[in-house]
């Protein structure tokens, strides 16, 4: 007989003996041959056979080592294969597996093979002899060895370790014994006494008939010896940290360098031991064992004598990872420490590869252990699947005892999830409803998710219907009605049952049994919205009806906050949420319930007067957004719903909000900063408001005065445009218009800051974080600003009030000094200001100018114009300073100027002649230094004069300045016309032709005459200019 496909004889020969072989001998050193012997086929008419090849039988030259079967995919049923040797047994049934899968089995010669009658079908196999290749490597035959030395030897240490426990007691607690072979740790639970291979196997095939009969424990176990070595070391010196990094001067140098050892770590260290365990039954099922395994503690071999299996470099682990056998008298300490372990895995591997029509003893142990586990240490994880295996298994082995204590003992009854709605159907349709309805009945009960009760129960309900089960459908009858009156915790997700419940029970029962638990449970916004839509889409809408969404949108209505916000990050940020608000609106106007938007307006007007809302998200900013689009929706509204008036508070409310910087109750808010964007939606809302007169209640002075200067001025030239007083036809419009840009102009004066002037050039910020429309009087001097509110003033037709707005320039900011403010500030704006009254077809001799300019000139002469200083040094000396080359001239012209130091960036060569050119100069007190400032770069000169050099120099250029002021009012007589009684001492301070030092010491001079400057009274305010007697008025 032979086989004519060569691929199965290579795989026999090279995969599939190869590995019977290995597992029957445990060594890979071997190499036989298989040689095909036979074909034998068994059908039911076969009688049971019993054969064995002794082994004495074989001749010493012979090379044959055993047999090797190999049972063909051939479906049939009995035929169980027991192969006996030396009083062991072992029995294989490969009847269930035999349809589709092919099997080997490899026997010594000599071991002895019976085998059952097949009872329907047909067993094919293949005989293969198994033979032995004789090498330089295995020069002996592989054969059966003889165990019954070996296993008296056994027995009598198992019964003297019995005996001295017994007696003294100074037995050993347990024994643990390293195997020979070294196994995977596998993944899958698949380890158990069946891995075990040659020495192995043949050491636990003897051990486990005796310790049976000797009343010991013996287990597998997969031990994991962890040595961590841990080390001492010191950095470098020289090395560096992120901290501290090392500069350019402290690096060592090459004879300094650190040697490579002082890099590195040092010799000291330690090593620590660990053993941890796993052990497993000799089915490989897991179980737990209070047992403290210590590195000495095993027999055959030291566990660290190998090589490690794996490596941990970072941390200096080294792990050794071997398999040992555990054994123990039983009824011991150890024993009663023994519990079921992590067997979920092991199980469920157990479970999913069984076939069996009815379950068998270790199937039934492994339920056990699986049951046990879930109570004991339940993982929520894995629970699902085990409920699904342990129902396929009930199912088909009929057994509905193990699903009832599956159900109980996993927590279905608290988490219907785990069964699942079809696995419900499932054991329906094998058990019947009497064996699942009280485990229903506990599931409506203690499950916590109504979700899950009302999925249960509708699956429930659906399979009554297609099953045609009375008892069912009045179970669920009764249950529902309860389900209904107990709803439980509702969310978003509920309410398509919500809508079917409206739907199938009728809006009665709805309105009186559902919505006071919808009611009761405070539901957010989110909730309301989408159930009125859903609730208005999807049921009939018959008075009833309409009645329950009127109910909704109120509950919706009801729980709205006033200023809502919500959350846009993990890190806790938090933002406004005015779009919840305008949901709200459109639903209520969608749903004609108009009326209530008034409770949500009144609700944001109480809580902007209280103070109700987050300091960062002031009610103003919500206002800005929701007013575009409330007016947009009242504009697509039909003109039936009469939205105008109901409307109308909101919009008052959204000016008032635009102005108030304060709440009621005084709490500070952030203003809004009145851009364009917001003074368009100012004047819109106005207009649905009310026109000008809301607009002129809103903008108090109280309200006001939480803006700067340039935002009320940019808000009253709006005003001014987009509500022209031409236009308007009542007295009281015309009234308000006047009031509200006098209020406006006022409060725009009274808020104008001069804090700047301290600091003239100075940039100034905004106050206020949503300022982001920043005026033009940032970055811009003085005079440009206070020429922006005079220009002001005269564009909104308030010119009355440029007295109010010239007497607040008057007064000097806090830091700055009235000779500094009139230098600085006032005297530099009269000429600005005189062109702007030129362009109005003004000038300084009206009203309040006139006042305003006399005020500053007289200020200017007698706090700027100090006596004139003398001439320390004569001009005609200071030609007589170096040459007429260029430095020479700049220099000159320093000595003769106001300026107190002065810089020449030159060669050496230049350095030195302006250096010679200045020593003639140091008996003035003149000073220089040489200041270096690079190697590439020319050093600087910088040359010194004594303050009384510069005296007169800045007194020239404010005599310069003074008789600029006086051409700015005009010619003498104007001149004599607005200064009145104090024109010839200012006259005199500021030309330095008299000695008086004000008005009152002024000597009497030749005053030009006019008609304007003839009985000029001197003004009873003097502004800057001080009564005779006493200091200047601020």
């Amino acid at each position: 007989i032979h086989f004519d496909n060569p691929a199965w004889d290579i795989w026999i020969q090279k995969t599939a003996g190869v590995a019977a072989f290995t597992a029957l001998t445990g060594t890979a050193n071997t190499r036989p041959t298989f040689t095909l012997n036979k074909l034998v086929m068994h059908d039911k008419t076969c009688q049971p056979t019993n054969y064995k090849e002794p082994v004495d039988d074989v001749d010493e030259t012979s090379r044959k080592i055993g047999d090797l079967i190999v049972l063909l995919p051939s479906h049939f049923d009995g035929a169980q294969l027991q192969l006996s040797h030396a009083g062991q047994t072992k029995k294989i049934n490969f009847a269930h597996q035999s349809k589709l899968s092919t099997s080997i089995v490899a026997a010594y010669s000599g071991v002895e093979h019976a085998l059952s009658r097949v009872t329907s079908g047909y067993r094919l196999s293949l005989v293969y002899e198994i033979m032995h290749n004789i090498t330089h490597a295995a020069p002996v035959r592989p054969t059966l060895p003889e165990m019954q030395g070996a296993t008296q030897k056994l027995r009598n240490i198992l019964l003297s370790w019995k005996q001295a426990a017994s007696e003294s007691g100074a037995a050993p607690e347990f024994l643990a014994c390293l195997l020979q072979h070294r196994y995977t740790q596998p993944e899958a639970p698949t380890f158990s006494a069946k891995s075990l291979i040659g020495a192995d196997a043949l050491l636990v095939s003897y051990l486990r008939p005796l310790v049976l009969e000797l009343k010991f424990s013996l287990y597998l176990a997969h031990v994991t010896a962890t040595e961590s070595e841990y080390r001492y070391g010191c950095r470098s010196r020289y090395e560096p940290d992120e901290e501290n990094e090392p500069d350019e001067e402290n690096e060592p140098d090459e004879e300094n360098e650190p040697h490579e050892e002082e890099f590195m770590h040092g010799s000291d260290f330690g090593t620590e031991l660990h053993v941890s365990q796993a052990v497993l039954d000799l089915c490989g099922m897991p179980v737990n064992v209070d047992l403290d395994l210590d590195i000495d503690d095993f027999l055959r071999g030291h566990i660290l004598d190998d090589d490690p299996d794996d490596e941990e470099f970072e941390r200096y682990d080294l792990y050794y990872k071997r398999a040992a056998i555990l054994i123990w008298p039983k009824n011991t300490g150890i024993d009663g420490r023994v519990s079921v372990g992590d067997v979920y895995d092991y199980a469920l591997h157990v479970l999913q590869n069984s076939l069996t029509p009815t379950p068998t003893k270790r199937e039934v142990k492994v339920v056990d252990a699986l049951l046990e586990c879930c109570r004991t240490r339940p993982q929520n994880d894995k629970m699902q699947q085990v409920i699904q295996m342990l129902r396929e298994s009930a199912e088909r082995w009929t057994d509905v005892r193990i699903l009832l204590r599956a159900l109980k003992d996993c927590g279905v009854d608290k988490n219907a999830d785990l069964m699942g709605v079809e696995g419900f159907v499932s054991a329906y349709q094998v058990f019947g409803w009497c064996a699942l309805e009280d485990i229903c009945g506990e599931v409506m009960v203690n499950d916590p998710s109504s979700t899950r009760r009302r999925t249960l129960l509708s699956r429930l309900t659906q399979m009554g219907e297609e099953e045609e089960d009375a008892e069912v459908s009045a179970w669920c009858t009764a249950q529902a009605d309860t389900l209904h009156r107990a709803l439980g915790e509702i969310d978003t997700s509920h309410i398509p049952w919500l809508v079917d419940v409206a739907r199938t029970r009728g809006g009665e029962f709805f309105r009186d049994v559902i919505i006071p638990q919808l009611a009761a449970q405070k539901l957010d916004w989110a909730f309301w919205s989408a159930f009125s839509k859903q609730l208005q889409q999807n049921v009939p809408r018959p008075a009833l009806m309409r009645e329950l969404v009127v109910r909704c949108v109120s509950e919706l209505v009801r729980g709205l906050p006033a200023f809502p916000i919500k959350g846009v990050s993990a890190a806790g940020r938090r933002e406004k949420d005015s779009a919840e608000i305008l949901k709200t609106i459109l639903l209520c106007i969608e749903t004609k319930n108009e009326a209530l938007c008034g409770e949500i307006f009144t609700k944001m007007r109480n809580a902007a007067r209280t103070g109700a809302f987050l300091p960062e998200f002031p009610p103003w900013l919500y206002y800005a957004e929701l007013s575009p689009a409330v007016i947009q929706a009242m504009q697509s509204a039909p003109a039936s719903a009469g939205l105008d008036s109901t409307f109308v508070p909101f919009f008052v409310d959204v000016v008032d909000s635009m102005v108030s910087g304060t709440t009621p109750n005084g709490k500070a808010i952030t203003p809004c900063p009145l851009s364009d964007q917001h003074k368009a939606i100012i004047a819109a809302a106005a207009r649905k408001a009310g026109g000008i007169s809301v607009l002129k209640q809103s903008f108090d002075a109280a309200g006001l005065k939480a803006h700067d200067s340039n935002s009320l001025q940019g808000l009253a030239r709006f005003i001014a445009k987009e509500f022209p007083r031409q236009q308007m036809s009542g007295s009281g419009d015309v009234q308000a218009y006047k009031e509200l840009i006098v209020n406006l102009v006022r409060a725009a004066i009274k808020t104008f800051d001069t804090s700047t002037f301290a600091k003239v050039g100075a940039t100034t910020y905004p106050r206020h974080p949503y300022l982001h429309c920043v005026g033009d009087h940032v970055n811009q001097n003085p005079s440009d600003q206070m020429i922006r509110l005079v220009q002001f003033c005269f564009e909104v037709r308030a010119q009355n009030y440029c007295g109010r707005l010239l007497l607040r320039f008057v007064a000097p900011p806090t830091g700055s000094s009235i000779e500094k403010h009139v230098s600085k500030v006032l005297a530099p704006f009269l000429p600005v200001l005189k062109k702007y009254l030129v362009a109005q077809r003004l000038d300084f001799r009206t009203d309040p100018y006139k006042k305003f300019a006399a005020d500053v000139i007289k200020a200017f002469a007698e706090k700027v114009m100090v006596p004139k200083p003398r001439e320390v040094v004569p001009a005609v000396q200071y030609q007589t300073i170096g040459c007429p080359c260029g430095d020479c001239l700049e220099l000159k012209a320093f000595f003769l100027s106001d300026q107190a130091t002065i810089s020449f960036t030159r060669e050496q060569a230049i350095r030195t002649h302006l250096e010679n050119a200045l020593k003639p100069t140091r008996m003035w007190g003149v000073s220089w230094e040489t200041i270096r400032i690079g190697i590439l770069i020319p050093h600087k000169l910088k040359v010194t004069k004594p303050a009384t050099m510069s005296a007169l120099g800045v007194w020239m250029g404010n005599s310069q300045k003074g008789q600029s002021l006086l051409k700015d009012l005009g010619d003498p007589a104007t001149q004599v016309a607005i200064l009145g009684g104090d024109y010839s001492w200012v006259h005199a301070r500021i030309h330095g032709t008299g000695t008086g030092t004000g008005p009152a010491s002024a000597p009497p001079a030749n005053v030009p005459q006019s008609s304007s400057a003839q009985n000029l009274k001197r003004p009873a305010d003097a502004g800057l200019q001080a009564n005779t007697a006493k200091k200047p008025r601020v």
